[in-house]
């Protein structure tokens, strides 16, 4: 793995998102370290997804075998998350193989960031998308 995958997969957060590709990063350094400035963990009740994987002993849902079933926290939109999508690929695929995937499709213009080209996509061509089968 090179340093750019290596740094890459070093702050993939609970949920699936790349903290060092979010709109934020300048600001927040990723929902696993101190300092966190992820809207989700910051709200009152704290964030679902991450609450759940500490209580679970697991290093993010990707890891969950309920991951295609879960509705809840960051996944609530259901079959249009793209973040879950994000996970699903990580657990199907492995985190090498995601984060070069997100690489590769960043060097065609597509972009992970909030609004963008994954966003609005069912699960199912945000796979595709990550696959590069689109």
């Amino acid at each position: 793995m090179n340093t750019e995958h290596s740094e890459l997969s070093k702050t993939i957060a609970y949920c699936g998102l790349i903290c060092r590709l979010c709109f934020m990063a300048d600001r927040c350094d990723g929902c696993k370290t101190d300092k966190n400035l992820c809207e989700k963990n910051c709200s009152d009740e704290g964030c679902f997804n991450r609450n759940c994987c500490e209580s679970k002993g697991l290093k993010g849902c990707y890891e969950c075998a309920e991951i295609y079933d879960c509705t809840e926290g960051i996944f609530s939109l259901g079959s249009m998350s793209k973040i879950k999508a994000f996970s699903i690929c990580i657990r199907e695929d492995g985190i090498d193989s995601f984060i070069n995937s997100v690489i590769v499709n960043m060097k065609k213009g597509i972009s992970v960031e909030k609004g963008k080209d994954y966003d609005g996509k069912s699960i199912d061509i945000v796979l595709k998308m990550l696959r590069n089968v689109v």
